[in-house]
């Protein structure tokens, strides 16, 4: 029966990774210490499932053409080194304070993505003007408007240093609850480096399997990993994130936002109930 339990966990943390770029550690940290494993196992179990999520989920994306290897690399160097930071410093972090905060910070982004789908239609109608030229004109129109600041065109101007910031960041975190870290490299790539949402999630995601093999090595180096657990989830985690994968990559702009959004706002939800109960 807890075979079935852990597989099924599996197939909904590769559900989440494939919609959103995002990793399932909401599910799957809770449910396996459910089951009777401890915090630091269930983190270790789900680092090892997260990565085999963002490997299959990644691929799809790839092969949809939405997966931006030249400026993502950057960052996945960056969470590889902090995801190990981040593993070793986790025994001396409280898990609720830090759970509560990071369920704040998905409704957040929930709020955000929602608002990106409703904007949206605008974009479109640039992209469908019949002249080139003047749809050109108008989205250098609509980009003057909203002028970066400077802080934002410094992290655009240079992408091996801030990339290896934002990823080494990004990595402390993955170390610290479990997370591959997708939430915030996914809004680091739509909102300062301007990808789309489709390339988005999709680069996420590999720049996420590095972190997460990153973190999974610094809990099998302290002896919380459970492999049988592990690989039983992996199972499922492939199935969910090849169909969710394949599902996102046919819809569009607008309402994978809306979906992307949605999801977090569950996620969110989730964690703040099981961490507050």
């Amino acid at each position: 029966m807890e075979t079935v339990f852990v597989l099924l966990i599996g197939g909904a943390a590769g559900v989440v990774t494939g919609l959103i770029g995002a990793s399932g550690v909401m599910i799957v940290v809770p449910a396996l210490v459910v089951l009777g494993y401890s915090v630091p196992d269930a983190i270790g179990a789900s680092l090892f499932i997260n990565t085999v999520a963002a490997l299959i989920v990644a691929w799809t994306y790839y092969q949809n053409e939405n997966l931006n290897f030249k400026q993502g690399i950057w960052i996945a160097a960056g969470t590889v080194v902090g995801a190990q930071v981040g593993s070793f410093i986790a025994p001396s972090v409280p898990d609720v304070g830090l759970s509560s905060a990071f369920s704040i910070f998905l409704f957040i982004s929930a709020v955000t993505f929602w608002g990106r789908g409703i904007k949206t239609p605008k974009a479109n109608k640039i992209l469908a003007a019949d002249d080139e030229d003047n749809a050109t004109q108008l989205s250098l129109d609509e980009d003057n408007t909203t002028q970066p600041s400077l802080i934002l065109r410094l992290l655009r101007s240079n992408i091996i240093i801030s990339g290896l910031l934002l990823g080494f960041l990004v990595g402390i975190l993955t170390g610290l609850i479990g997370a591959g870290g997708g939430v915030m490299i996914l809004l680091i790539l739509v909102f300062i480096m301007q990808y789309s949402m489709h390339e988005g999630i999709g680069t996420s995601t590999l720049i996420m399997a590095f972190s997460a093999a990153s973190g999974t090595i610094g809990h099998a180096l302290t002896s919380n990993l459970p492999l049988q657990a592990a690989i039983i989830g992996s199972v499922g985690t492939i199935i969910g994130g090849r169909l969710a994968a394949r599902f996102a990559n046919a819809i569009n702009e607008k309402v994978l936002s809306m979906v992307v959004g949605g999801v977090f706002a569950v996620l969110g939800a989730v964690m703040l109930i099981t961490t507050t109960s």
